[in-house]
């Protein structure tokens, strides 16, 4: 299901994102033009966005669809993730982890334009090169873990940049490649923006100019979900949130969100949430933990607190990775 851009629609303390019923997401940017964040992650939706993003899985394994391309990512390994590339993540073991470094827009120009890389580790076969990113990464995290100086954090920002560059292969996407990948975003767009409504796939391929068939074939490579079940995670993630507020009757909420009869609202809970809507909303009310109980509600992003003691899970990781 989708932690980022549907479950949290303004920008969070941690990860700056919000998104306004789209898959481009908005992220926000501090002086230090620099987003980072773990968390534990179970699915995050197709999105793209125009910052480039580094992932370190932290523990466990994910499964991430990249444009059109699969790539599996064990402990200790890391991808690059172009700017404005549709991505998607999941995790293929319980309580997998991830770190994501998202580099701000503001910290490129004309003259030195954000890095367009193919780049990932894998494990066993990391060069000398990879393992400098790593180094890099592990200098940024430990300058804001310690809060150190403004300019020594955009210097080791820099750093890793530049290390990324020096480890990766320059790519260019081929222009047939961008147009297909324009109406995809064009068709998750058009989903989240009318997902209350009556829909299906034969709306959405209208909608972008391109058969049934082959918006069917392609949704399923970037989405990770067939059209069906993508549409019903959208609906079902609005309703959690409206679930939150006990004013609303459930019932009203299942219309709300396009569900045609209030069932249908309830089947989607028992099966990606594992509870009704009704235990759903007093386990939210009743909870005084949130952080034991976020996963077990059926979110899917815990988020975890940027410390000594995960930077220095990070290291071990990439040890590990190493040794492998």
């Amino acid at each position: 299901m989708f932690p980022f851009s549907v479950i949290h629609p303004g920008p969070t303390a941690q990860t700056g994102r919000q998104t306004v019923n789209s898959g481009y997401e908005l992220i926000a940017f501090d002086a230090e033009k620099l987003n980072v964040f773990a968390a534990e992650v179970r699915y995050c939706e197709p999105h793209w966005h125009p910052a480039p993003e580094l992932i370190t899985v932290l523990a466990g394994r994910f499964s991430l669809a990249v444009g059109q391309q699969r790539v599996v990512l064990s402990q200790g390994e890391m991808l690059y993730i172009n700017a404005q590339e549709v991505h998607s993540l999941c995790a293929e073991e319980a309580g997998s982890e991830l770190v994501t470094v998202q580099f701000s827009p503001g910290l490129f120009d004309e003259l030195h334009s954000a890095p367009s890389l193919k780049w990932r580790t894998q494990a066993g076969v990391a060069t000398e090169a990879d393992r400098q990113v790593q180094r890099r990464l592990a200098a940024l995290l430990d300058q804001l873990v310690d809060n150190r100086a403004p300019f020594q954090r955009i210097a080791a920002t820099y750093l890793l940049l530049d290390a990324l560059v020096a480890a990766g292969e320059p790519t260019q996407r081929e222009e047939s490649s961008l147009r297909e990948e324009a109406m995809i975003k064009e068709g998750i767009e058009f989903i989240n923006q009318h997902f209350d409504q009556p829909l299906t796939l034969s709306d959405v391929a209208h909608h972008c100019g391109v058969s049934y068939s082959w918006f069917s074939r392609m949704f399923k490579k970037v989405s990770r979900h067939n059209f069906k079940e993508y549409l019903t995670l959208v609906r079902l993630n609005k309703a959690r949130t409206l679930l939150r507020d006990t004013r609303t009757p459930i019932t009203e909420i299942s219309h709300n969100c396009g569900f045609q009869e209030h069932k249908y609202l309830i089947a989607a809970f028992n099966k990606y949430c594992g509870l009704t809507p009704t235990e759903y909303r007093k386990r939210f009310i009743s909870r005084q933990n949130v952080i034991e109980s976020e996963l077990a509600l059926g979110e899917d992003c815990l988020c975890l607190p940027l410390n000594p003691a995960l930077l220095e899970r990070l290291r071990l990781s990439q040890l590990c990775e190493s040794a492998l």
